[in-house]
Order: C-alpha cells, then sequence, then structure tokens
C-alpha cells in the first residue's frame, strides 16, 4: 500500500467532525464506511473527497482503495485504533470514504417531478431511513421525497443502511412537504398508509401517475398532509402487534405499487 498517506491529527478530527449533521451541511461532505459502500461509490455519479484504509485491510478493502487513488483520489492509512475511533459501528469494516453530497438528488433521466414516488412525513430513525431507501431502490422507486423534518440521508447510520442504494436514488429535501407536492404533483394521485384507513391496499389500483406517502414511526402521517391524500390504505394483518415498522409498511407498499411502475 505505497500509495497511501499516513493520516494527520487534523484529517482524523476533520473525519470525526463528519458525524455531526452542522459538520455535513456546512462541508457539503459525508462519511461512507465499509467495502460494499465504498464499491458502489466507485460506479456512481457521487464523488470521493478521499479514502481511508485501516492498517493491515484485507484484500477486497485495499483494492477498492486502488480503484480510487487510479482516478486521483487521495488514500489515507490509520493505524486499526485510530481508524475504529473514526467510525460509527463497533466493528467497522476496513475501508471508508468522504463524500461529496449531492443535496437535490440525483438527475434521472425524465426529470424527477415526472416519476412515481415516495415521500416519508417525518422519520425520524437513519436505520429506518436507510433501508427504505434500499427497498425503494430494490423495486423500482427511484425518487423519494424527505419532509423538513425527516432524518438527514446523510447520517451514518442511513447511509450505512442504504447499503449503497443512496447512491442509487434521486433524494429531494422540502422544508413543507405538502406545498411541495401540491406545487409538482398536479396530476399525480397521493396515496397514504394510516391505520384507520377504510380501504385495503390491494383495493387500490392506480390509473395514472402516483405517490406513495408514509409517516412519522410514532405519530403517522400529519393531517395536512391527510388532507391531500386521494385515497387512504390499510395493509392489514392477523397477529396482535400495534403497527408495521415504518420502513416494513414501505417494503409492502413498494410490492405492492411496483407493478404499476
Amino acid at each position: 500500500m505505497d500509495f497511501a498517506i499516513p493520516i494527520s491529527q487534523n484529517l482524523k478530527k476533520f473525519i470525526k467532525s463528519l458525524q455531526s449533521k452542522k459538520e455535513r451541511e456546512e462541508t457539503g461532505l459525508f462519511v461512507a464506511e465499509g467495502e460494499k459502500i465504498c464499491s458502489e461509490l466507485l460506479s456512481s455519479d457521487y464523488n470521493a473527497e478521499l479514502i481511508l484504509l485501516k492498517g493491515n485491510a484485507n484484500y477486497e478493502a485495499m483494492q477498492i482503495a486502488e480503484k480510487f487513488y487510479s482516478r486521483k483520489i487521495p488514500v489515507y492509512i490509520a493505524r486499526k485504533q485510530q481508524f475504529e475511533q473514526l467510525c460509527e459501528t463497533k466493528s467497522p469494516q476496513d475501508i471508508l470514504a468522504v463524500v461529496k453530497a449531492i443535496p437535490n438528488g440525483l438527475h434521472l433521466k425524465d426529470g424527477v417531478h415526472s416519476q412515481n414516488f415516495i415521500a416519508l412525513d417525518g422519520i425520524a430513525d437513519p436505520g429506518n431511513l436507510g433501508t427504505i431507501i434500499r427497498t425503494a431502490d430494490w423495486f423500482g422507486f427511484k425518487h423519494i421525497i424527505l419532509g423538513g423534518n425527516s432524518v438527514d440521508r446523510f447520517n451514518g447510520k442511513s447511509v450505512r443502511s442504504s447499503m449503497g442504494s443512496l447512491f442509487r436514488c434521486s433524494i429531494t429535501n422540502t422544508v413543507d412537504l405538502k406545498c411541495y407536492l401540491l406545487e409538482n404533483y398536479k396530476n399525480f394521485d397521493f396515496y397514504g398508509a394510516t391505520l384507520s384507513a377504510k380501504i385495503k391496499i390491494e383495493e387500490i389500483k392506480p390509473i395514472k401517475k402516483f405517490g406513495l406517502i408514509f409517516g412519522n414511526e410514532s405519530q403517522g402521517i400529519s393531517k395536512d398532509l391527510l388532507s391531500i391524500l386521494t385515497n387512504e390504505f390499510l395493509i392489514s394483518g392477523k397477529g396482535n402487534a400495534e403497527s408495521l415498522n415504518v420502513a416494513v409498511s414501505v417494503g409492502v407498499g413498494c410490492y405492492y405499487f411496483g407493478k404499476y411502475l
């Protein structure tokens, strides 16, 4: 690994600071940990600012780092203890990237406002958000809209939970989700998952473009957004649990509505 530069104290402090949302917003940078995610980064439209390897990194991590180096991305190396101090996971893999954020989402061929989408109203848990991004990607939903009170998609846990799907989906943030939807999706139907719905998900048969709206883990969809829904739908179950985890609800919704994409 003669191409790897020993990490400096200042760089260690800088990478550590990116665990703060404020620092991520001010710098426009975030951290992506692990071989899988860094490998996905290589084939994405996102750009790495730098790569950090753990001392005696495994073969896969070194191969990934060499590919970044061949693109003139600086590669640094840190001793095992130093490296682990810079990671949020307890048993981190051997590589991480500092990545330039794309604040307004990726460009989609036909534009984001012509795409069926998923809108998230106040998702609070970063693990849920990352799982939702991964699930949406799997079922072919390429555009995700985050209401202003949703967790940061560049939160480390969100990035890791997305397993690289973050780099393939167009994700838009908006302060006022209701206004954004009404202004940009005038000819769309809006379907929302609620526990009070009278219509089961299987009874919804979209005939035009649509968006799926999911609410906060504990409070559900806000009253403002409920007022603009074309239909509420229920994901019915047979057990005794109070409700589904929101990421699971999104998975069921994407599975059903995916056939109408």
